[in-house]
């Protein structure tokens, strides 16, 4: 039996194999993908297949087949919610388990092109799924029956911050409290734990605070959209209603934009209508434009990739372009990291209080903190780890590769079960 540990993440997944000598290294599961080694957790209904396809190929079929099929992304979210049973997709109902076990029997199939040997399964789960304990075995009941859906019957569960702990605790020689940081797409997460015990297995003993708050990386994204962008699609101009009043554009229209997969909301019949009116009556008849190019060409993922891009840049220059331009559409948005950096602060402030207050619940002060061990994309803009430097001091600030190491971390509890590690 071959062992191996699985993130799967709200926004990426990854894939980790405990070697039997003793090696743990990193899996392409993803292989049309820049990086084959991060999955996106995001499944498509392909018309055309009419069945679900997963990450890269997911992204393609639903620009290819002009967002007609059905786009499902974050499910990890919904583990403990006890409303979201089953959802209508296309022509059949499906649970929330049997689209989960969509990601895991792409994983598997991945697993397959390695060794054809059974496998043994250990998958990430958070430290607290929601803050009501009675949902908690819902939602890892959850996550195993998916897991075995897609051929997984050896399936054990570790705590995400303790594998993202573990990733690191490889390079101790002494004990350390440290403060685990994920920081991805959709979450914050903070967990302070000890490291270098010599525990092993699950380490729920070693945890001493966890907590987290649902701001981090597309709430970054949303920001800009709402607030440097969204100009060129309305915001601040007004339109003649039919009383002759002049009223501000539709908020409602312009909330949609604050994540790409919702634009797609807009091509309904009704919201067309609207449009139509908007551009004869508005103030601002080429934004109105430019907002019906972005919902009738299907733009809205590449202008949020822009958007993605011109984040990145600012990690290590201090300004840049935002540009994109196709149909009616015509932006060029010069953005400094100072500009990003206010757009964020309010944001940046939730994490700040949420940190607090996990320091707080486990009785502890930043310098009682060893080190701190940042994860997750959103880690690495600038802004963020500042803050984390002036908490805890540049010096106690360690990381590993920012997207893996939850799986990397999983691995070697994967190794341990082997019995190698």
């Amino acid at each position: 039996m071959e062992h191996f540990g699985l993130d799967f993440g709200t926004t990426n997944s990854s894939l980790a194999w405990a070697r039997r000598d003793g090696q743990v290294t990193l899996c392409d599961i993803d292989l049309p993908a820049l990086n084959p080694r991060v999955l996106r957790s995001l499944l498509y209904f392909s018309l055309d297949a009419r069945d679900f396809v997963v990450g890269h190929q997911a992204i393609s079929e639903y620009l290819r087949e002009d967002m007609q099929g059905t786009l499902i992304q974050s499910i990890k979210t919904f583990l403990a919610d006890n409303s979201f049973e089953r959802t209508w997709v296309h022509d059949r109902f499906y649970a929330l388990e049997d689209l989960i076990a969509v990601v895991f029997r792409h994983v598997r199939a991945a697993i397959a092109q390695l060794t054809a040997d059974d496998v043994a399964l250990v998958v990430g789960r958070p430290a607290v799924f929601v803050d009501r304990l009675d949902k908690e075995s819902v939602a890892q009941d959850r996550l195993r029956k998916a897991a075995q859906l897609a051929g997984f019957f050896e399936v054990e569960f570790q705590y995400e911050p303790i594998a993202a702990g573990l990733a690191y605790e490889a390079s101790l020689t002494a004990p350390e409290v440290a403060l685990i940081a994920d920081l991805g797409g959709g979450t914050s997460d903070f967990t302070v734990m000890r490291l270098g015990t010599g525990h092993r297995g699950e380490r729920r003993e070693d945890i001493l605070a966890t907590g987290g708050v649902q701001v981090a990386g597309d709430s970054f994204n949303a920001s800009i959209m709402a607030r440097r962008l969204s100009k060129y699609f309305g915001a601040g101009t007004t339109y003649r209603a039919f009383s002759g009043d002049e009223l501000p554009f539709p908020s409602a229209l312009l909330a949609t934009l604050a994540r790409w997969h919702h634009v797609s909301f807009l091509r309904s019949r009704e919201t067309r209508e609207q449009l139509r009116r908007l551009r004869w009556t508005g103030s601002n008849p080429d934004a109105v434009a430019a907002l019906e190019s972005l919902v009738e060409g299907n733009y809205a993922f590449y202008l949020f990739q822009e958007i993605e891009r011109a984040k990145s840049e600012l990690s290590a220059s201090a300004a840049t372009t935002i540009r994109f331009a196709h149909d009616a559409i015509h932006i060029d948005e010069r953005f400094s990291r100072a500009d990003f950096e206010a757009l964020i602060a309010d944001d940046q402030r939730r994490i700040r209080d949420s940190l607090h207050s996990v320091l707080h619940a486990a009785g502890m002060q930043p310098p009682d903190i060893d080190a701190v061990f940042l994860t997750g994309g959103s880690a690495q803009i600038p802004a963020i780890r500042r803050m984390f430097a002036d908490e805890f001091g540049e010096a106690k600030l360690k990381s590993k590769d920012y997207l893996t190491s939850v799986a990397v971390g999983l691995g070697l509890t994967a190794r341990q079960n082997l019995g190698t590690g």
